[in-house]
């Protein structure tokens, strides 16, 4: 993760280089990745640079976090909930919010699924950042089974991380096949992906 001195800097120079980094990111995956053009349009020095974040890999971390953080924000939880239909009516509301988040910027959500794609060769480090999901995604599962919605047979920590691969396997298909999806058929789409996750939850 950054320094403490990155948090320190000025909010546009920090988001001046995260922007520059996240395009970069994006576009050709992290191994392919320039660090110098990141630097370069950033519009800081490599001492600078090196003097935010220990190597490429601290950026990635950085960013991944950064973006991945703003959608948890905005898709928020399921709210009160104190019965199976509310519950998973609730989380096709979160689902709901995360497309509206997604298609709010043309552009961002390009970056989006760029950074999905750059997953797959992601370093260690930008792993662990995506934890940030587990927990939520562990209460959310309690409050389903709270209300008799999710299954309690298996540990809670063992669902969650079922949910969140399956979540991660999802994002990445619809990351790389989203240029052939007709506009029509993303609605369907996202009933029928749903139903992957109540079917994996439900008791």
């Amino acid at each position: 993760m950054p320094r403490p001195r990155f948090e320190k800097l000025d909010a546009k120079k920090r988001e001046a280089i995260l922007d520059s980094a996240e395009e970069e990111f994006a576009a050709k995956g992290f191994a392919q990745a320039s660090y110098n053009l990141i630097i370069e349009r950033a519009g800081v020095s490599k001492g600078a640079m090196y003097y935010y974040f220990d190597d490429k890999a601290d950026l990635y971390s950085t960013v991944i976090g950064h973006r991945f953080g703003d959608l948890v924000n905005a898709v928020g939880d399921v709210g009160e909930v104190n019965t199976p239909e509310e519950f998973w009516a609730g989380c096709n509301a979160m689902v709901g919010r995360a497309m509206v988040y997604i298609a709010a910027d043309p552009e961002q959500g390009e970056r989006m699924r760029g950074l999905v794609r750059s997953l797959a060769e992601a370093p260690p480090g930008a792993r662990e950042v995506l934890a940030m999901a587990r927990e939520p995604t562990r209460q959310l599962l309690e409050t389903g089974q709270d209300v008799g919605a999710v299954r309690s047979d298996l540990p809670v920590d063992l669902l969650a991380a079922m949910v969140l691969a399956l979540g991660e396997a999802m994002d990445t298909w619809l990351a790389e096949n989203w240029a052939s999806l007709p506009p029509e058929g993303l609605a369907p789409l996202e009933g029928e992906l749903m139903g992957v996750f109540r079917r994996l939850c439900d008791p």
